[in-house]
């Protein structure tokens, strides 16, 4: 499941099987989905997780929240976090992770993990860890995700269509681009996640061009 559909997508654009096939759209909604997590959520890399380690407890929890849908399921699952009971190396007595450990259940909105196994003193000695995203803005509607992600995936196949397809690695800051075919679309995308900061300008000679803000942090959310 993802939140673009091929649906939502000829529903919401203009544009017909003769532009683009139901394959190439279906093609680049993984890239459109994973764009939109990047846009709203934060990544968390190897925070260690509250609770206790005695062997008996399962229940962990994460210092942010709520725990996002990084994987653009539309419902946050195990496969949205990874977890691991690390030790130290013998020798060097550094943190070792090992093999992710398995993830029963999360309930998104306390940040609550549970796992399949307790961990002890010896097979998490030096804590538990997690990799995980949290919806920077609050919880937030699918049905917004879904629409924002559409639009991202217009502005893709408004690029593939003009023969000008951007490298991927770079798709993470669209707004970098000079790009004026998916630019209305990719305006719709922000708009509907509400990120207007981040818009195209005109320069006189009518080149496009982006406005890059300072950085800011209003009300816990920062905006460039």
């Amino acid at each position: 499941m993802a939140w673009a559909t091929s649906v939502l997508f000829r529903r919401m654009t203009h544009f017909s099987t003769s532009d683009v096939s139901d394959a190439d759209i279906t093609n680049l909604i993984t890239e459109a989905d994973r764009n939109v997590v990047r846009l709203t959520t934060t990544e968390v890399w190897l925070e260690e997780l509250d609770g206790s380690i005695d062997g008996t407890n399962v229940d962990f929890r994460t210092k942010h929240i709520p725990i996002a849908d990084a994987t653009a399921s539309g419902t946050v699952v195990a496969a949205d976090v990874t977890v691991y009971y690390t030790t130290y190396d013998d020798t060097t007595s550094w943190r070792e992770l090992g093999s992710a450990s398995t993830v029963t259940s999360i309930q998104a909105e306390t940040g609550i993990i549970t796992m399949e196994t307790a961990p002890t003193t010896t097979t998490a000695e030096a804590g538990v860890f997690a990799i995980y995203r949290y919806d920077t803005q609050g919880k937030i509607d699918y049905d917004i995700l879904a629409l924002a992600s559409t639009y991202y995936l217009a502005y893709l196949v408004a690029n593939k269509i003009k023969g000008n397809t951007p490298e991927m690695s770079l798709v993470e800051t669209p707004y970098l681009r000079r790009d004026l075919t998916g630019a209305d679309w990719l305006k719709l995308c922000y708009e509907t996640l509400g990120l207007q900061d981040k818009i195209f300008l005109v320069r006189p000679d009518g080149e496009g061009i982006p406005e890059i803000k300072p950085a800011q942090v209003v009300s816990g959310i920062k905006r460039l």
